[in-house]
């Protein structure tokens, strides 16, 4: 690939990224949530999709400790999620989302894959299939270059 067209799709995926962030943002004005930012949400999905230690959420997200001890705390205070000891270990705090926490993921990412699923009607099933399959490469490209640091 020659280093201009590199540094193009550089920019398509910068500018994919900013779509994807948008399609949360409506899907959290749709579903009325206010005062949840892009990095809290992450953290709450993190934590419904099953992470239940600070420390994991933390290097899921690639962020530091102190950074996710504060939107914790955010999270917490608004009342989206809960922290408490382990019942097998006092000293190790567990994290678990609140029903109203729960719901409001699970509602929101609903309304995030009806938006997606509506971009997606819109393109041609060829463009989809090369979509698919370069996502894939592209991930595991991401994985692998993480492994390799």
């Amino acid at each position: 690939m020659a280093p201009n067209s590199s540094l193009e799709l550089a920019e398509e995926i910068l500018f994919a990224s900013k779509v994807m962030v948008n399609i949360l943002a409506e899907a959290l004005v749709y579903e009325g949530i206010q005062n949840i930012s892009a990095p809290q949400f992450r953290v709450l999905d993190t934590i419904y999709n099953g992470t239940d230690k600070p420390a994991d959420v933390a290097r899921m997200l690639e962020v530091s400790p102190s950074a996710i001890s504060w939107l914790l705390d955010r999270l917490e205070q608004d009342g989206w999620l809960e922290r408490t000891a382990s019942s097998k270990d006092r000293r190790r705090v567990v994290l678990r989302l609140t029903e109203t926490g729960r719901d409001m993921v699970r509602r929101v990412n609903t309304h995030r894959r009806a938006l997606l699923r509506k971009v997606l009607e819109n393109m041609e099933p060829e463009t989809i299939t090369q979509l698919q399959d370069s996502l894939e490469a592209f991930s595991q490209s991401y994985i692998a270059l993480k492994k390799g640091r």
